[in-house]
């Protein structure tokens, strides 16, 4: 019998993780809906490729954060399935974790945008100009996404095991 830790396997199982935290946390789709946008407005700005490596690794570095804590919490509810008091500090360092990495993502939003915030209307005139059906189209694609992430993607079941800092269960 083949071993099922393929190299190809690791991608699905990873696609899978993935696919198991869009569908079950909220601030995961959240995320992913700021980074739509944030490409979207991207590529209005017509932003420099500095900018744009600036971007993505920001986006990479939160989104790969909300899915390590996504596996901590999953592995610390396994572990403790009551109440402890570590369980929560490590539940709450990983959430922190992503929440300095996306404050971090903010700011660095605000460098790269931020001079060009002011010209928005020019910058998305001057793309209608060269293409209005690009824009259109970007336009289509951002609301099909975001509605995708909002209201196709199946929700989480209650019941699901969990603490929350008080020792309560969701």
């Amino acid at each position: 019998m083949k071993p099922r830790n393929s190299f190809w396997a690791a991608f699905r199982f990873a696609g899978g993780g993935v696919w198991h935290t869009l569908r079950n946390q909220r601030n995961f789709r959240v995320h992913v809906s700021v980074a739509i946008v944030v490409v979207c407005i991207g590529w209005i700005f017509n932003l420099s490729r500095v900018s744009w490596a600036l971007i993505v690794l920001a986006m990479a570095l939160v989104l790969g954060l909300e899915l390590v804590n996504t596996g901590l919490e999953a592995l610390t509810d396994l572990a403790s399935p009551g109440y402890h008091r570590l369980a929560g500090a490590a539940k709450d360092a990983a959430a922190g974790a992503v929440l300095v990495a996306a404050a971090a993502s903010v700011v660095l939003g605000l460098i790269v945008y931020q001079p060009q915030l002011t010209h928005f209307r020019q910058h998305f005139m001057v793309r209608w100009h060269q293409n209005p059906a690009l824009v259109i189209g970007l336009g289509v694609c951002l609301i099909i996404s975001l509605a995708l992430l909002w209201g196709f993607v199946p929700a989480r079941q209650r019941g699901e095991g969990g603490q929350n800092q008080n020792g309560d269960t969701p």
